[in-house]
């Protein structure tokens, strides 16, 4: 029986715990990032901005007279 080789550690985010991944920088530098909290943000993502640029708009209340 042969024992495999422990999955090397990552370094835990200091915001949510999770194992931070390492992100490809320029040139040979690499960059530790946490999937979670320095993924992509929603509210920029392509769906959201068309959704927000759309025609829907909230209805305009009666003018007072």
């Amino acid at each position: 029986m042969s024992r495999r080789p422990a999955p090397p550690l990552r370094k835990p985010c200091p915001t949510c715990g999770r194992p931070l991944a390492v992100r490809e920088g320029s040139g040979e530098r690499c960059k530790l990032i946490c999937p979670a909290c320095d993924g992509p943000d929603p509210l920029h993502s392509p769906k959201a901005l068309g959704w927000a640029k759309g025609s829907l708009r909230p209805p305009k209340r009666p003018q007072e007279t």
